[in-house]
């Protein structure tokens, strides 16, 4: 089997990450080195430190198995991330990522987010370059197409208001005309979902091709109960955008009609007011809101739920939250947004319903508690589209291929 080096570029790495794009670098270097390619991967640790402001920096967890790890240290600390939002490029980092390109010879240089940090990805000479678009930055300089009110953009023209008002620095060289991101043509971009690939199209950016993303099996790890527990979970962000409020609104108005408990799970500003709400509801026997919980922790809750609810109000790309649940057999109950409808199709077990419909989701749970006679089979296909669709060797096959035809 023909081997290649590649080269990964991203501001985030665990464990000094904040969202699914890093994690899904990780999984994608450690499935290429199982196959015995060989991986590097630049990030940029002063990025997280400056977001997340540790007291101290998380250990760097290197893993023998896993990818060379080239960590970018700016010798500004924490103004170089905001120069590079304001003015689209860090020179020092720039400079590092042709360096690293000059000595390694990468045969493919594969982009993810690097918002904060290099700016707009660019394609090199002689070699691949790849761009896996994980969020909206194309379109989008605050990346999630999501208004200052939370409500979905479908119409940019302020952005730079847009941004001030969300309290981030503008992106000034992304004013007027500027504002969507032109690529050079040797830059191919990947979209995990067809409805982003749909949404670039419209603003003139050019993709390349969908290429769903994967999980790896959380079924090899995490075996459900003999007895599935009468639980429903949520896994996420406990932010307006995420639907949680919706999915809340929900249970209280089904709670007459379906006995469930429900987990909801993570952290965020609205925590708080949830677990407010659920004493005033005395739901507290019902209503779990335990916050952060680690990995096992949350797997031993999610196996043994009848559905993991995904209730997002704004334009979702491929969360990993909901192929986590399909490899456990867990269905999904997802809003009808972005590109949620393609991985909860009907085959899988799982359902949709309008976004934002507290009325709709409130009859889905109560018809999930009716029908849980039918739990098994349900189960049954959550699990094969995730063999089906979103394993990791069907994605790295498709990956190489892509790349074999160019």
């Amino acid at each position: 089997m023909e081997t290649h080096r590649f080269l990964m570029v991203s501001t985030h790495y665990p464990p000094q990450h904040l969202g699914g794009d890093a994690i899904f670098v990780k999984y994608l270097s450690e499935e290429l080195i199982k196959r015995g390619h060989d991986v590097h991967v630049m990030y940029n640790p002063t990025a997280y430190q400056m977001l997340r402001k540790p007291k101290k920096a998380p250990p760097s967890a290197i893993d023998d198995n896993g990818p060379v790890r080239h960590p970018f240290v700016s010798s500004t600390g924490r103004l170089d991330p905001l120069l590079a939002l304001t003015f689209g490029r860090w020179g020092g980092a720039k400079r590092k990522l042709d360096s690293l390109v000059k000595d390694l010879l990468p045969d493919v240089v594969h982009w993810h987010n690097t918002r904060g940090f290099i700016g707009r990805p660019y394609s090199f000479p002689g070699r691949i370059s790849l761009y896996t678009n994980h969020d909206y930055t194309p379109i989008c300089p605050r990346s999630n197409l999501l208004k200052p009110d939370l409500s979905p953009c479908n119409d940019p023209r302020w952005c730079t208001i847009c941004c001030m008002k969300w309290g981030k620095p503008p992106h000034l060289w992304r004013v007027g005309k500027r504002r969507v991101l032109r690529y050079d043509e040797g830059l191919k971009l990947l979209a995990p979902s067809q409805f982003m690939a749909n949404r670039f199209r419209t603003e003139g950016v050019v993709v390349h091709r969908v290429l769903r993303l994967f999980v790896p099996d959380l079924a090899d790890r995490y075996t459900r109960s003999d007895s599935v527990q009468d639980s429903i979970v949520y896994l996420g962000l406990l932010e307006r955008h995420k639907g949680i409020q919706t999915l809340f609104d929900a249970f209280v108005e089904s709670k007459d009609r379906q006995g469930f408990k429900l987990h909801i799970i993570g952290e965020g500003s609205m925590k708080e007011s949830l677990r407010r709400q659920a004493e005033q509801w005395k739901l507290t026997n019902r209503l779990q809101i335990p916050g952060y919980l680690s990995r096992d922790a949350v797997e031993n809750i999610r196996k043994d739920a009848v559905a993991q609810v995904v209730p997002s109000i704004w334009y979702e790309n491929a969360p990993s939250t909901a192929v986590e649940a399909l490899s456990l057999g867990v269905p999904v109950i997802a809003s009808d947004i972005g590109g949620l409808p393609e991985m909860v199709t009907a085959d899988s077990g799982s359902e949709t319903f309008p976004a934002g419909d507290v009325h709709e989701l409130a009859d889905l749970l109560v018809r999930f508690w009716d029908e849980r006679n039918k739990l098994e089979a349900r189960r049954g296909k959550a699990r094969t589209t995730y063999e089906t669709k979103f394993r990791p060797e069907i994605h790295i096959a498709e990956y190489l291929n892509t790349i074999k035809a160019m």
